[in-house]
């Protein structure tokens, strides 16, 4: 006993001591700033970059909006839980190609994905036979950009217009983007490229002349397009000379677009739709209070009254990862744990080993246990000690029918027992009296014989039978 209170005594005192080496060791680490070069887009981020103000902003405004933690390939087959708008903004974890298909088969289905990105994945740009293209703007001062700071972030940036009047540019008047935002271009994948220009008021397209002798000739003055909305834009597309899709017939739509850049453009894929935001700054802490961009951030997700789902996945928030890890993290709470258990391994591995010389094996006993009560029963047959076998007998008689009856061994009087016994065997009381005065009498030194014992024995085992007080074990199950 004493061994193992020192064990644990050392054990102890290990542990205070790690825990203070730990606690004297550990340098906090300053939260280091939100910046536009590792941005972290996650609505569970309350910095510059993030998005949790968008999130609030649908859950006080009564949407239906959700955190989406789990792998996109559950989003297909969400059942009840299928939502009707995947907002996914710029993702810090990189989309497989199965994690690009699953998403795209989703919005076959219906569903309306929104990508908030500068640089969008590839394999989502699609709506066949259109193919959008990403032309990020290079500015070499990003890194010296401070997200708070709406005038670095903003500088010589006008705001961004309505192109045409869609649902996304319901109450709109301007839009002010970042000077990262990029460009959101598309193309038709069928034919040679042919230039569009053009304005969003009637007639005024003008088509280049730049096609191949054996393609057909252009049509005279085509029709405005929704592609083609702002003068001050050119749309390359490779196709025959012809009018650029509308949104009846399934073509991209542009909705907002500053200058020469397309901020806001969707597609259809499927029996839903792809639409892409060019600038993760609309929508972030640092810029959703800005001119209407809550506005547009609200008419992006309004679409019915389905679930509002954002990726958090990919941005490292998954239910798969380890959440009391992630809750500890940069505290020593980790580096205690772990050093704690090497040292329940250690006292484990040191209790299951001996570091000494082998001891011998225990004998084993090869005696009966009832050899002790052989024993004692021949030795009072040899002694003729028959007075300490009926005490024997008589004090185990007087014991367990004290405790059948109720009454207190100890203190109950030889009268008051024999009138309790004799009641419940249903026998003369006078009789147990006497019986019991007998085997009392024998324990304080009167005389008897082999004979005499034997029958008050007998007595004393009848009236134990006529109380149901077997005495045959019962068989072992």
């Amino acid at each position: 006993m004493k061994q193992k209170l020192l064990i644990f005594v050392v054990f102890a005192f290990l542990l205070l001591i790690l825990i203070g080496l730990n606690a004297a060791t550990y340098v906090q680490k300053e939260k280091t700033p939100d910046n536009e070069f590792s941005p972290n887009r996650s609505t569970f981020n309350s910095g510059t970059t993030g998005s949790q103000a968008y999130y609030a902003l649908l859950s006080e405004t009564g949407r239906n909006v959700t955190r989406w933690q789990v792998p996109v390939a559950e989003l297909p087959a969400a059942g009840r839980s299928k939502p009707d708008v995947f907002v996914l903004i710029a993702p810090r974890l990189d989309l497989t190609d199965v994690d690009q298909s699953n998403i795209l088969k989703w919005v076959a289905d219906g569903g309306r994905l929104i990508l908030i990105d500068r640089e969008p994945p590839p394999k989502l740009l699609v709506s066949d036979p259109w193919s959008l293209t990403v032309e990020k703007t290079n500015d070499p001062g990003i890194l010296a950009i401070d997200p708070s700071d709406v005038g670095q972030m903003t500088s010589g940036v006008t705001a961004a217009k309505a192109v045409q009047p869609t649902a996304f540019t319901i109450s709109l008047n301007a839009v002010q983007p970042s000077r990262l935002a990029s460009s959101i271009g598309f193309e038709r994948k069928s034919y040679g490229p042919q230039t569009i220009t053009g304005s969003g008021s009637s007639g005024g397209d003008e088509v280049d002349d730049s096609y191949e002798a054996d393609e057909p000739p252009p049509p005279p003055k085509p029709a405005p397009t929704t592609a083609s909305a702002n003068s001050d834009r050119k749309v390359t597309v490779n196709g025959p000379p012809a009018i650029v899709p509308s949104p009846a017939v399934g073509g991209p739509v542009i909705h907002v677009a500053a200058g020469d850049k397309n901020i806001v453009v969707d597609v259809p894929y499927g029996a839903g739709r792809i639409v892409v935001v060019s600038d993760p700054y609309i929508v972030s802490n640092a810029g959703i209070g800005l001119v209407d961009n809550a506005t547009l951030a609200l008419n992006l997700v309004s679409s019915g009254t389905g679930a509002i789902a954002f990726d958090e996945y990919h941005q490292g928030y998954g239910t798969n990862n380890n959440q009391l890890v992630r809750y500890f993290q940069g505290t020593p709470v980790i580096a205690i744990f772990l050093q704690l258990a090497a040292l329940v391994a250690l006292v484990l591995f040191s209790q299951s080993r001996r570091f000494a010389r082998a001891l011998p094996e225990d004998e084993p006993d090869r005696l009966s246990k009832l050899e002790y009560i052989s024993a004692m029963a021949e030795l009072q047959q040899r002694t003729s000690a028959y007075d300490l076998a009926v005490e024997n007998i008589y004090n185990d008689f007087r014991r367990r029918v004290s405790r059948l009856v109720g009454a207190d061994n100890t203190t109950v009087k030889r009268t008051e027992l024999a009138k309790l016994v004799a009641e419940r065997a249903k026998m003369p009381a006078a009789e147990v009296e006497e019986l019991m005065f007998k085997c009392e009498d024998i324990m304080h030194g009167e005389p008897t014989g082999r004979k005499e014992t034997l029958e008050l024995i007998k007595q004393l085992r009848a009236v134990e039978a006529r109380l149901g007080m077997s005495r045959v074990a019962r068989a072992k199950i």
